[in-house]
């Protein structure tokens, strides 16, 4: 079974999909979300209550928690298999049971993250450049798209963290197997994705240098001080050593 949260939702097992617009509508997508990222314990109906209603949480919400809990097993219904997958109802909580084999892209994400530090620690670019990709990939489709809440917007957050961590990785790797071209590019898609991110600007700098356009650099530490100015900020001391070094090959 796999489950896409990032995106439109949806749900493949086999050869049966469950698309978004199965799903009970907002609420139902809200609730189906928050069960799948807190799926490691069972979750309390308040705390589904607050995902689900935010600040309006309605008089009658327990009535309505289960008429949603009831429109959502209709709709995991053509995907049991063995007894899975089960949401159960108990006082005071519900609990999602899952395959043990079930992929969620939201974790792939992460554990593709996790791998591709583990692959540049070893020096395997080719390796660790196909896992930042697919965990860049995952991150950039986003979460609950239209939706607003601060636990909505924690989920964005990490997805957004993953995203720029695995894109550094990638131009990183790009430039190991000597792509310098390829890293220059990433780099300045880097910077596009989180401009007061100090770090790829030493990337996009040191792509420049490496592919033979050192005097290239001095701009690019121009445009980190304007953007930085905006903000109130100013690069660090490291940025402008690193530049001068590069610039001066």
């Amino acid at each position: 079974m796999r489950l896409y949260l990032c995106g439109r939702l949806s749900i493949v097992r086999g050869d049966v999909l469950v698309s978004e617009s199965d799903f009970p509508a907002r609420q139902g997508r809200r609730f189906w979300a928050y069960l799948v990222i807190h799926r490691q314990q069972p979750v309390s109906r308040g705390d589904l209550a607050t995902a689900i209603w935010g600040d309006a949480i309605p008089d009658a919400w327990e009535s309505s928690l289960n008429a949603i809990a009831a429109r959502l097993r209709r709709t995991l219904q053509p995907l049991l298999q063995d007894g899975l997958p089960r949401l159960i109802g108990e006082p005071g909580r519900y609990d999602l049971r899952l395959p043990n084999s079930i992929i969620i892209d939201f974790e792939r994400a992460r554990a593709g993250l996790h791998r591709a530090d583990v692959l540049m620690f070893g020096e395997r670019w080719p390796e660790a450049l196909a896992e930042a990709r697919v965990a860049t990939e995952i991150a950039a489709r986003g979460f609950l798209v239209g939706e607003g809440g601060a636990w909505v917007e924690g989920q964005r957050q990490l997805l957004h963290s993953v995203r720029v961590h695995a894109h550094a990785c990638t131009v990183e790797a790009e430039l190991r197997r000597g792509y310098v071209a390829a890293a220059e590019r990433e780099a300045e898609q880097l910077i596009a994705l989180d401009p007061l991110r100090e770090a790829s600007y030493h990337l996009l700098m040191r792509s420049l240098a490496a592919g033979g356009n050192a005097s290239a650099v001095h701009r690019v530490v121009l445009e980190c001080r304007r953007i930085f100015a905006g903000e109130g900020l100013t690069p660090s001391t490291e940025t402008e050593r690193l530049a001068h070094e590069l610039a001066i090959r």
